[in-house]
């Protein structure tokens, strides 16, 4: 009886290169999560579920779940990082010039969106300027007038794709 080692090729594995060598066996433990109940998660309960798929009324819907409302301005800047929020009331002039900031509104005249990674999901949008970097924007309405002299931004269907909430 003869023992081979590993290291060394057998002559099996040696006449054939195309077959991976035999480093030993690999040794470990598995720790396998809970099992969830039919239609119970298990995931940690304050991480928020994403949106069913990336289109304008399921992107909306989800945002408005996590959104804190706030009363919008004539001439609003949003410069802050990282907010969700849903603008309500009158909002003709809407800035965004802070970075990765989700916002929802049922109409907004004029947005202009200056800062990098913004979302915003409006209903109505009538005219959006962008100038930043990688911004997304869109809304139900089909005539808005949309200028773009940033880079990497992206308005209407589609506009949410690849994004991650």
């Amino acid at each position: 009886m003869s023992i081979e080692s590993a290291e060394e090729p057998t002559e099996a594995s040696s006449s054939n290169a195309s077959q991976p060598e035999n480093s030993g066996p690999v040794e470990g433990s598995v720790t396998p999560s809970p099992k969830a109940s039919e239609g119970a998660s298990t995931a940690s309960p304050n991480v928020p579920k994403a949106p069913a798929d990336s289109s304008f009324q399921s992107v909306y819907d989800f945002l408005e779940t996590e959104a804190t409302e706030t009363k919008c301005t004539d001439g609003m800047d949003i410069v802050e990082m990282g907010l969700t929020l849903k603008l309500v009331g009158n909002c003709k002039n809407v800035s965004i010039s802070g970075t990765a900031n989700m916002i929802i509104a049922p109409h907004i005249t004029n947005l202009e969106i200056t800062g990098i990674g913004n979302v915003a999901a409006v209903k109505n949008i009538k005219q959006v300027t962008f100038s930043g970097v990688g911004n997304s924007a869109a809304s139900l309405n089909e005539n808005t007038k949309v200028t773009d002299n940033g880079s990497s931004n992206k308005f209407g269907q589609g506009a949410f794709e690849g994004i991650t909430f």
